[in-house]
């Protein structure tokens, strides 16, 4: 059943076997249904209830969030059919027929579906290519992106904190941690830098509240 899922969905030869591998080694002789095996090897997030904007929060999570709202649902499906490199060559190939466009807004929605997928895939292909990627990333692309953040699909990435939360910001950054964050050896959330801001200044756009979060984002990538 589940090969025959891979083949329906297109998944490349590689990745099926090695899928296939996962799922004999996790059942051991046992049946299990497809919905078990994937969760044990793509586990559910779990759901912020504190540190994500508050409607996101209350719509039940990016995933819910995302997939209420018709034109970023559809918009999602199509990145996920673009980014679809496995490295940096890869990358490289899909972002820069993107670029061909001269309109960098889509080189910033592909680069954030990419780091979704795969941090490190993501930073290898900037500093493959800084001087043509740093721009669509960063400055000038990402004051329209700013304009347009809570129209193009959300991920993971980015806390938020709320005025009604103060006294409890603490748990925030805690729930924040515990969901998107690493650890050492030792317990210790593998953390080197925290970028904030009140989105009220967002490159001289004025205040753009929660849709201001592609500054710090920007900022950390830097």
């Amino acid at each position: 059943e589940l090969e025959l899922v891979l083949k329906n969905c297109g998944v490349d030869e590689t990745s099926a076997e090695f899928l296939l591998r996962q799922a004999q080694s996790y059942a051991n002789g046992e049946v299990l249904s497809l919905r078990t095996f994937f969760e044990s090897i793509f586990p559910v997030p779990p759901l912020r209830k504190l540190s994500n904007a508050h409607g996101v929060a209350e719509a039940g999570g990016v995933e819910a969030w995302n997939q209420s709202r018709p034109d970023v649902k559809q918009l999602g499906q199509m990145l996920s059919s673009m980014c679809r490199a496995t490295n940096v060559q890869e990358a490289l190939a899909e972002v820069s027929a993107l670029m061909s466009l001269e309109h960098n807004l889509w080189t910033y929605a592909y680069m954030r579906k990419l780091y979704d997928r795969s941090p490190d895939l993501y930073y290898a292909t900037i500093a493959a290519k800084p001087s043509m990627l740093l721009p669509a990333v960063y400055t000038p692309t990402v004051g329209e992106a700013c304009q347009k953040f809570g129209k193009m699909p959300l991920y993971s990435r980015g806390c938020y904190l709320r005025i009604s939360d103060k006294g409890n910001f603490k748990e925030v950054l805690r729930e924040y941690a515990e969901a998107e964050l690493e650890k050492d050896d030792a317990g210790n959330f593998l953390c080197d830098c925290i970028v904030f801001s009140d989105g009220g200044r967002i490159l001289g756009l004025g205040d753009l509240g929660a849709w201001g979060m592609g500054i710090p984002i920007g900022k950390l990538d830097l």
